[in-house]
């Protein structure tokens, strides 16, 4: 059986998060660079005609989209098992993963986190003004994350989920961030949470360079 493949940058918050998935497996994977623009030219256009990171191959098999590459890790290898069993717990892992999708992605990476972390790397202007537009948003989003989690170990209950390997990137970015610093301050069980999820070995081996 061959090696599953991630094609994207490190530094992408979905491309950590399948290969977080991977690590959580005890799947050795190869990481193939797709560096950023990179993606809307060919090869990488013939694995994702919609120009995203990750794209994934095992054994001949192509797909993307980061849920369905998660849950084909989860269901190819069987070892340590990254969905809960019981209905509740599985409801709400993907409740967490939804709010991930739908609402986190575009708040809190898209426009907090690539204009604090990468802009000033690659020269373009920081729009202070769109900063702060987004941040009532991503409050409201580590607001609900801590909320749903409540006091279990992990977000969907006492185990690793799917949930917490697509939040703990863009989470774990946040922190980093200053507008980050004070929402994240408001919710000890999710800073707890965070400081669980960076000490795992998954995080270790996969967590970007530089971060």
């Amino acid at each position: 059986m061959a090696r599953p493949i991630i094609y994207g940058w490190a530094g992408s918050t979905y491309v950590w998060s399948a290969r977080l998935a991977l690590a959580e497996k005890g799947v050795a994977h190869d990481l193939v660079d797709v560096p950023r623009g990179g993606q809307r030219e060919q090869p990488h256009l013939s694995r994702h005609p919609f120009a995203k990171v990750p794209a994934f191959e095992h054994d001949g098999f192509e797909l993307y989209e980061t849920g369905a590459i998660v849950r084909y890790i989860d269901e190819a290898f069987s070892t340590a098992p990254l969905q809960p069993i019981d209905l509740h717990q599985f409801a709400r892992m993907n409740q967490i993963i939804g709010i991930v999708d739908a609402y986190a992605w575009s708040a809190i990476a898209a426009r907090i986190v690539f204009a604090r972390l990468v802009a000033p790397r690659v020269g373009l202007p920081v729009d202070e003004a769109d900063i702060a537009a987004a941040l009532p948003r991503a409050k409201l989003c580590v607001s609900e994350i801590d909320r749903l989690a409540g006091d279990n170990e992990f977000l969907a209950g006492e185990r690793v989920s799917l949930a917490d390997l697509m939040a703990i990137p863009i989470l774990y970015y946040f922190s980093k961030v200053p507008e980050g610093a004070g929402p994240l301050a408001e919710h000890p069980r999710l800073q707890a949470w965070l400081r669980r999820m960076e000490a795992r070995q998954s995080f270790q081996v996969t967590k970007p360079p530089g971060m």
